[in-house]
């Protein structure tokens, strides 16, 4: 023990494999089969001679050397907008936490709903050479660089359609909004109003589909849609605007927990009650929903799933389709009148 001691205590500079090896009494390759995973096999009682050894030695893998081995450099990217809605941050915390139990590197690109800082964050992130982008598009997929997809990985959230040279990973944000209309339309309502946090250009969006699609199977009109923002503010201004409007609104379906809160703030602001004179579904199930009275009946998408389907997309993409769906649960709490 002595001797290893001696070692530690005179060794100063960065350990490296060869260090490792010498003091575990095995050869270099042997060190990096451990530290690689393979491709070799490894006795266990010689893997932890190694990892006892390194663990003196304080050794830490070059993650460079790594790289020009493998082909891999153990790091992933996100870009999204991580301030806007506590559903996106929970999709990151996920898709961080299971990256870093897998060992890899995951910075967050925050691009604060900006298109122009999401073109430079997937600049900067593909000159890093990371394995895979995950990327919550502010823009219409139609608008994304085909080359950039063509260049590097990517795991598109939110987006149940197939894209060429990328994966997608997202809520059937279709039956979702189908489910969360019918529910509203079962009450008796005649028509569901829509809040939508995106633009006209949007129309073929899923949950527009799944809102329409469920008036239609009710042989009833669709109500209006109310485009905004996925905010409070955007749901708040909205909502004034339907009620304002010739036709007040009986029942609204709010495309994320955002703007069903700010569709609360101008219904009360107005005196209207809430499920009495309107009723509200909306989308997401995040934890805020719990907390606004009365409280948000909701679709709950599984943001763990969603994760660790993103995760799969990225890591093993040939194990996985093109397109991952996942399905939301209505959660029934007042807001709808139940």
């Amino acid at each position: 023990m002595a001797k290893i001691t001696d070692h530690i205590q005179t060794h100063r500079k960065r350990a490296t494999r060869t260090d490792v090896a010498k003091l575990a009494g095995v050869s270099t390759a042997v060190v990096s089969y451990v530290f690689n995973n393979g491709p070799r096999t490894v006795a266990p009682a010689t893997m932890e001679k190694v990892r006892r050894a390194a663990a003196m030695l304080n050794y830490r893998p070059s993650s460079t050397a790594r790289a020009l081995r493998t082909g891999r450099t153990k790091t992933l990217g996100i870009i999204g907008n991580y301030s806007t809605n506590p559903y996106n941050a929970s999709i990151y915390d996920n898709i961080q936490a299971s990256a870093t139990r897998r060992g890899y590197t995951v910075p967050f690109i925050n691009v604060r709903d900006n298109p122009e800082l999401e073109t430079v964050a997937i600049d900067k992130l593909i000159e890093r050479n990371v394995d895979a982008i995950f990327l919550s598009s502010l823009r219409n997929v139609v608008q994304l660089r085909t080359a950039d997809l063509r260049v590097s990985r990517f795991v598109l959230l939110d987006q149940p359609h197939e894209v060429p040279n990328a994966k997608c990973v997202s809520t059937d944000l279709f039956s979702s909004a189908k489910t969360a209309t019918n529910h509203l339309l079962n009450h008796g309502y005649q028509s569901v109003d829509m809040l939508f946090g995106g633009s006209p250009e949007d129309r073929t969006d899923a949950r527009i589909q799944g809102w329409y699609a469920a008036h239609q199977d009710a042989n009833k009109l669709p109500g209006r849609i109310a485009y905004s923002s996925f905010t409070r503010k955007g749901g708040y201004q909205a909502t004034l605007e339907l009620i304002d409007s010739d036709h007040q609104p009986e029942a609204i379906f709010a495309g994320s927990d955002m703007e069903a809160m700010g569709a609360l703030r101008a219904l009360h602001e107005r005196g209207l009650r809430i499920p009495e004179d309107v009723a509200i579904v909306s989308f997401d199930g995040t934890v805020d929903s719990l907390y606004t009275w009365p409280q948000l009946t909701t679709m709950q998408q599984d943001t763990d799933k969603i994760a660790a389907c993103a995760m799969n997309a990225a890591l093993d993409p040939d194990q996985v389709p093109d397109v991952q769906l996942i399905k939301a649960d209505l959660v029934i709490r007042h807001s709808c009148g139940c």
